[in-house]
């Protein structure tokens, strides 16, 4: 008896047990957020398990929080309970709390995980981490997650990023375009003025941390920029003490370089620096070209041979110097220099011909040997202040920011002419040419973020830019008859270009649950000034103003599929390059200017994009519409002389509709395939004379990287571009292989690189095509193609504490001169 009734105490105690700890029943909410114990950074994504104290190891409930750190869960019953909370790199944490009647939302705040430290002995990693994100304006390649990236430079890297291709001459594209722009972490600058894939060249991929695509740019952003922007964002995990990288390479093709990073923080105070020296010294390349006249009755059936050689060669180097304080906890103020300098020589031997129509016969009108030599300056000198605001409101922030950019574009050629027959413009030459070109910008600009309600922000900014250009030319004769040089001026010899820039934005963006959108307008006005100084009554004033709207719509429809339709107004302002008229007559019969009366284009863009990305496979599809009714083209005329004279207008009608795909797929964790690859249908229309021109073209890159025991790795890749159209004829097909070999010393430290490009080519044949009604050119070049490169890296230091940066800076993105079309601006 006295067993049954301890046995009946028992049961009665452990059911009153339980009811204490699952009493009341309801619906309970319980919310709060996990974070860095730290940084107090967020930590997304993290995994969250709750159960019973008296029952831990039995979960009730399982989740995850969502990006932000930021989760909410519903309990069915009053009680005593316990969360653990679990994350990648973070050591396992827990909090427990209880639940009473009466209080049906219980927000416990935050939650702090701290980093694991714990280090391993003897584990080799081969996994494949996933490299691309998608966000609802833009998608993001993990430079940091790919290993090819310690060894490669950043121009190789972009070949496998989505959406832009590197063809065999080294000229970006993004969704087949080359009017685009090129950020550094959200900065442009002049530092790739001239040349951005030689910049990106001897820039070492392992210094950058993401690239992204910014394919539906948003009101923040400057309206120029057609094709998007690439924005290239360096490595900035900077921490307590210090850490630095030294490197070197050298090609077969005469190419050799070397630089140094380094980074340090100590206190409140951070500072990088990096320096990068190259010379270029190319073998000379064979070509020719072949004109055909037929427009005038004097020129009918001539045809202009010139066959001959070329190279180049010169040093280029840049580097940067960026350092930042944190006032305190919500004030930092980064102030940051750039210099890039480059110098280049170009030299040409050509043997010309021009042969006339005698009846059925040709015979030679004139002959000459020309002979002659360029150098162009180029580079920038940029200076940057940005001052950050921000609030204890999470993700409210102000920013001020100055930047002064000082860029040269000066160029000196002397030619010559030997062995003369009968050419007519003999006395001319030999002839000696410089121009003093330049271009100088002052931006103020004011950005404010702030979210109003959960999961919306609003973007409000103001800028001013002061851009002014000029250009001085000073043309010289040798005259026989003084044995001396003459200059000679005319009116474009001093020319000067002033803009005032004004802009102010509004932006927004919001999501609900599964749906996304982004939306604003961007006001630009521009005042524009143009003088010459030999003649006056050329000079002229005008003013424009434009709205740019945009819009794009996401659907999220899993956690990894993604689609979205945006539209965007885009902007090409002409610059320096474009609007200069020096006249390049380094070859007589084949000259070239610009024009200072282009005006700003204006593109409207439609896209459509999905994607999917899972742990073995990803991919990205995407498909866009682009109409332009004032497209600034190139085009090229043969003037009553003989001369062929190429220069730029206003004077395209563009349609094009193209399609792009990425995908990567891992069979297994140490391989991965992947492909990039795009098509376009252009239809080209010139608004004044009988030119037009429309096809497709369509390029694919593709590769394959294994990762093996010991440090080892092997990359393959290769490429092919089908000839590209423009209003004029077409260009050449290009295509391009490579492969590499990767092993890595001393825990990583040590990294060596061998490589060929393109083993089972010599030479490869470049062919272009370019007619109207009065002419056709076909001009063929046969470029050194095969180079072996070596290429050594070294990191060193040790890093403990996080630098802070700016998070919005200057981008000037508006002008499309004085740069390469294919990269507007960058900053480092």
């Amino acid at each position: 008896m006295k067993n049954c009734l301890f046995i009946l105490l028992c049961f009665m105690l452990s059911a009153f047990s339980a009811v204490a700890q699952t009493g009341a029943k309801g619906n309970f909410v319980i919310k709060g957020q996990v974070v860095d114990s730290l940084t107090n950074e967020t930590v997304p994504y993290a995994t969250l398990s709750i159960a019973l104290q008296n029952n831990p190891q039995k979960s009730l409930l399982l989740l995850a929080c969502d990006i932000d750190g930021n989760f909410e869960a519903t309990l069915k019953s009053t009680g005593k309970y316990i969360l653990s909370m679990q994350s990648i790199g973070k050591k396992p944490a827990q909090k427990k709390f209880t639940i009473s009647a009466g209080k049906n939302t219980l927000n416990l705040g935050k939650l702090y995980m701290i980093d694991d430290n714990q280090r391993l002995d003897e584990v080799t990693v081969v996994a494949q981490k996933p490299l691309v994100k998608v966000e609802i304006d833009k998608l993001t390649y993990s430079l940091q997650d790919d290993p090819e990236s310690q060894t490669n430079n950043t121009l190789d890297m972009l070949r496998k990023v989505p959406m832009i291709t590197v063809d065999g001459n080294d000229e970006i594209q993004l969704q087949g375009s080359t009017n685009f722009k090129i950020y550094v972490n959200g900065k442009p600058s002049n530092m790739l003025s001239n040349n951005p894939s030689d910049v990106l060249k001897s820039m070492p991929a392992s210094s950058v941390k993401d690239i992204e695509v910014i394919t539906d740019p948003g009101a923040k952003y400057d309206a120029e920029g057609v094709g998007g922007i690439i924005n290239i964002i360096t490595t900035k995990n900077l921490f307590q003490g210090y850490t630095g990288t030294v490197r070197a390479s050298a090609s077969t093709l005469g190419r050799f370089g070397g630089g140094a990073y380094v980074s340090a923080k100590y206190g409140k105070f951070g500072i990088t620096a990096n320096y990068n020296y190259n010379y270029n010294n190319s073998p000379w390349n064979e070509s020719y070209s072949v004109r055909e006249d037929y427009g005038t009755a004097s020129r009918e059936g001539s045809i202009l041979n010139q066959s001959g050689r070329s190279k180049s060669q010169g040093p280029f180097q840049f580097g940067y110097l960026e350092g930042s304080y944190e006032i305190d906890s919500l004030n930092l103020i980064t102030v940051g220099a750039n210099l890039f300098r480059g110098d280049n020589t170009s030299k040409t031997e050509y043997a010309v011909e021009m042969l006339g129509r005698n009846g059925s016969e040709l015979l030679p009108s004139y002959s000459y040997n020309r002979n002659s030599r360029s150098t162009s300056v180029f580079g920038s000198t940029d200076i940057n202040v940005d001052y950050q605001h921000s609030t204890h409101k999470k993700g409210e922030l102000l920013t001020l920011s100055y930047r002064f950019s000082q860029s040269p574009n000066n160029s000196e050629s002397y030619t010559e002419l030997l062995d003369v027959v009968d050419y007519p413009l003999m006395s001319d030459y030999p002839q000696w040419t410089i121009n003093d070109a330049a271009t100088s910008e002052h931006t103020l600009q004011f950005d404010y973020t702030t979210p109003t309600w959960k999961n919306q922000t609003l973007e409000v900014g103001a800028k001013y830019i002061y851009r002014g250009s000029d250009s001085e030319t000073d043309r010289r004769y040798y005259r026989d008859s003084i044995q001396s040089w003459e200059s000679e001026y005319d009116a474009n010899s001093d020319f000067r270009h002033n803009q005032h820039i004004y802009s102010a934005y509004l932006g927004y963006a919001m999501k609900f649950g599964k749906l996304g959108t982004k939306f604003g307008v961007r006001g630009e006005g521009t005042s524009l000034n143009v003088k010459y100084a030999y003649d006056p009554s050329m000079n002229f004033k005008t003013n424009y103003f434009d709205l740019v709207p945009n819009l794009t719509l996401s659907y999220q429809i899993t956690q990894a599929q993604q689609f979205r339709v945006g539209y965007n107004m885009r902007i090409r302002r002409p610059g320096i390059r474009y609007l200069n008229p020096y006249v390049n007559d380094t070859d007589p019969l084949n000259i070239s200017y610009g024009n200072p009366n282009l005006d700003s284009e204006k593109s409207h863009n439609i896209r459509l994009n999905y994607s999917i990305f899972t742990q073995k496979f990803n991919m990205n599809l995407s498909g866009n519409y682009r109409f332009v009714n004032n497209s600034i083209e190139q085009y090229t005329w043969v003037n009553d002389q003989g001369i062929s004279e190429t220069t730029y207008g206003n004077i395209g009608r563009t349609r094009s509709v193209g399609a792009f795909l990425y995908a990567s797929y891992s069979p297994i964790a140490m391989l991965r395939i992947f492909t990039n690859a795009g098509m376009n249908y252009e239809k080209l229309q010139s608004t004044e004379g009988n030119l037009a021109n429309d096809g497709f073209s369509g390029r694919v890159f593709a590769g394959a990287q294994l990762t093996l025991p010991k440090d080892f790795r092997i990359d393959l890749n290769g490429g092919y571009f089908s000839p590209r159209i423009n209003l004029q004829g077409k260009s050449s097909a290009m295509y391009f292989t490579g492969i590499s070999l990767n092993k890595s010393f001393f825990d990583k430290k040590l990294t060596v690189s061998l490589s060929c490009n393109n083993p089972f080519w010599k030479t490869i044949k470049m062919e272009s095509n370019t007619a109207d009604d009065t002419f056709n050119m076909k001009t063929v070049s046969y470029n050194h193609a095969r180079d072996f490169r070596l290429s050594v890296s070294y990191r060193f230091g040790s890093l403990k504490d996080v630098i802070k940066k700016v998070k919005r800076g200057i981008s000037n993105d508006d002008s499309m001169g004085g740069e390469n079309e294919n990269g507007g601006g960058m900053q480092m």
